[in-house]
């Protein structure tokens, strides 16, 4: 059983330097508001897919009991720990509902890394809800958009409450951001992609990625989108753009996809 949405979310490790430095930016405030709005919906697990798990061969689930934090970007200076409980049996639940769907997956292990843990510190920082983090893979479009319809199916039979959290970023080139070089490609992606998703128009994030991808270095050619994508079950699916923050480089935000038509706003 699923909360009453899904969410993107950013998983840029300034955010925990602003965090550390006092400055609780507007982004940093929506993702604690929808944090809060989380811990009302009592979710008995959180399921993460992190653009910084790109598995060989087979999609993965990480089934430990305990996950402990990967320092994965260490050039920003700041290192995201979030050391956090799994959920072993739904990790197995969503790879046995993916091979009944012909996807291939399997069981791995990875803990918990930047893509997951920078979103879940702001979003889950007190309650530490077991997690599960799922990766991305090294196939086709089409073949993380099966991954997340499977994911979906098994999230839906299962009888607890589950939220679904897709972390990352939009555009990644970490060598503009790193020579603070504004990059208009950048700017264009990030306008475009979130606009293909307030429409539903998610057939264009590939025309994007191919035209502005070579300057904009979307993060994972935006494949974590196409596991959103086939999570939400048809291209129809439209999203609520709450936050869009950019630097130099890197543009992330925070959308939200109501599952519920009769969904309501209950003090976002």
């Amino acid at each position: 059983m699923l909360t009453s949405s899904v969410l993107f979310a950013p998983s840029v490790p300034t955010m925990l330097i602003d965090e550390q430095r006092g400055d609780h930016t507007e982004m940093i405030e929506a993702v604690h508001r929808f944090g809060e709005r989380l811990g009302r919906q009592s979710p008995a697990a959180i399921v993460v897919v992190t653009p910084r798990w790109v598995s060989a061969g087979a999609f993965q689930a990480d089934d430990a009991k305990q996950h402990r934090s990967v320092v994965d970007l260490p050039d920003f200076g700041v290192e995201p720990r979030y050391d956090c409980e799994g959920q072993p049996a739904l990790a197995r639940a969503i790879v046995e509902q993916a091979a009944k769907s012909g996807v291939r997956a399997a069981l791995g292990s990875r803990g918990i890394d930047s893509g997951a843990g920078i979103p879940l510190h702001f979003l889950a920082r007190a309650r530490r809800i077991p997690v599960v983090p799922l990766s991305l893979g090294e196939g086709s479009r089409e073949e993380h958009r099966a991954w997340g319809a499977a994911i979906r199916h098994a999230l839906d039979a299962w009888p607890d409450r589950v939220a679904f959290v897709v972390g990352g970023a939009l555009s990644w080139n970490l060598h503009a951001a790193s020579l603070k070089r504004d990059v208009r490609e950048c700017h264009e992606l990030d306008e475009r992609v979130l606009e293909a998703l307030r429409r539903g128009t998610w057939s264009q994030i590939e025309t994007l990625v191919n035209k502005l991808g070579a300057k904009a270095a979307p993060e994972a050619g935006l494949l974590h989108l196409e596991v959103l994508r086939g999570f939400l079950l048809g291209d129809s699916a439209f999203g609520d753009v709450i936050q869009y923050e950019d630097s130099p480089g890197i543009g992330t935000a925070l959308v939200e996809f109501p599952l519920d038509p009769d969904h309501e706003d209950d003090g976002y």
